[in-house]
């Protein structure tokens, strides 16, 4: 290890304290996040059915509901990125996102028709985009550069496993209240009780790295050229491959209406993410091992090829322990990819802009998800289900092919 280097990990060390082989602050954002998922995956299970069945609105309509906000929800990511690097600071911006998104969960269970749902769903996904830039720069900033790939895989890890966890407090529930309207809407309230916990672990018990570098001191706001020219052509292409991919990777709401498709009952529709959540955790904290020592770009095509599998699976399924199964290789798609994604962005990224190109990063994910909801709902209601995963699956072909043209690039701190 040279010089730099050990005293970089020397200051993390004394700063952050290691616990189990990784910075104590990256333990505490992996619990922030076990809890914010737990809240956020009653959302996400009960889209389908709150939206189509209990609304009385179309499968196109959860698509471009789904899409849209997801992409603004990666547009405000781009921001909060850039000016987290400006601020020199991530803390205050995780702050105030979770704490915005206690008031936009009860919103959910007052909804009476469309057009507040959709204004609930936008100020939950506001809130998102708020806080998910700052705390993955958060993450950069407090791992050694060895330790990149393990502390994204173990913040992934605590998050699915907060929405596998908060996906079978749901089921339990129901099952014990039954699946009634009146049940959901009381589930959505509930939802408010797990985030304001992360509120209270943020604000009592994360501290930042005191040598973050702050763009307003060095080089002004906004961000320069000068800056995004340093991430370099492999960083673009990399970028260009993510694009590609997002465009095929519909949201988790698709995976409960399938199984709902094919006679599914609400009270059982927790499961289906419980299952993908149980996939996703120990993937991600595996893979987020492994590609420390080895290549990340091997991973990220292992990721690709199981959602291209999934997608195939989920395209023929007739009976739903077909669905099972697609989700299963869902989830382990997920868990290979997602922490996969911002260690790579982080090794492509100078120290000084980690907050930004992990922003753009977001923001080409933003067009990518809203164009592959969008289009998988519209699929869906012309087509059928058949052809909506098929045409997903072909383009995560394409997405799998450009993988393996990714180059190496010298891992910054």
């Amino acid at each position: 290890m040279g010089a730099s280097n050990f005293k970089q990990l020397s200051i993390l060390e004394n700063e952050n304290n290691f616990v189990f082989g990784l910075p104590k602050t990256i333990w505490i954002v992996g619990v922030v996040s076990f809890f914010s998922n737990s809240s956020s995956v009653i959302i996400t299970a009960f889209s389908a059915e709150f939206i189509i069945n209990i609304l009385g609105a179309s499968p196109a309509a959860l698509g471009y509901i789904r899409g849209l906000s997801e992409a603004l929800s990666y547009l405000i990511k781009m921001v909060s990125g850039v000016f987290s690097d400006w601020l020199g600071r991530r803390k205050i911006l995780m702050l105030i996102g979770y704490l915005c998104a206690a008031f936009a969960k009860p919103m959910f269970a007052f909804c009476q028709d469309l057009k507040l749902y959709i204004s609930a769903q936008i100020l939950e996904r506001i809130t998102n985009g708020l806080r998910d830039t700052p705390r993955d720069a958060l993450v950069a900033d407090c791992s050694p550069r060895e330790l990149k790939g393990a502390s994204y895989g173990v913040r992934q890890s605590c998050a699915y496993l907060g929405s596998m966890v908060g996906a079978v407090v749901v089921f339990l529930i129901l099952q014990s209240f039954g699946g009634s309207e009146r049940v959901i809407r009381i589930v959505y309230l509930v939802a408010t009780i797990p985030i304001l916990i992360a509120v209270l672990l943020i604000y009592f018990c994360i501290k930042e790295p005191k040598n973050i570098v702050r763009l307003r001191d060095c080089k002004g706001f906004p961000i320069k050229k000068t800056d995004v020219r340093q991430l370099g052509k492999d960083f673009w292409y990399y970028i260009f491959v993510c694009f590609v991919f997002m465009c095929s990777r519909y949201s988790e709401s698709f995976l409960v209406y399938r199984a709902q498709h094919l006679g599914l009952q609400v009270q059982f529709a927790p499961l289906v993410l419980a299952l993908m959540y149980f996939f996703n955790s120990p993937t991600s904290r595996i893979v987020g091992n492994w590609s420390d020592k080895h290549e990340r770009k091997l991973f990220l095509a292992f990721g690709f090829c199981m959602m291209l599998v999934s997608g195939i699976i989920l395209a023929f399924a007739s009976e739903i322990w077909q669905v099972v199964v697609g989700v299963a290789i869902y989830g382990i798609h997920y868990g290979a990819t997602q922490g996969t994604f911002y260690a790579m962005v982080s090794d492509y990224s100078p120290p000084h802009i980690k907050g930004t190109s992990i922003g753009i990063f977001n923001l080409i994910c933003c067009f990518g998800m809203c164009l592959s909801n969008v289009i998988t709902g519209e699929l869906w209601q012309r087509y059928g289900a058949e052809t909506t995963f098929l045409v997903n699956s072909v383009l995560t072909f394409f997405a799998a092919i450009g993988v393996v043209f990714i180059r190496r690039k010298k891992k910054y701190l």
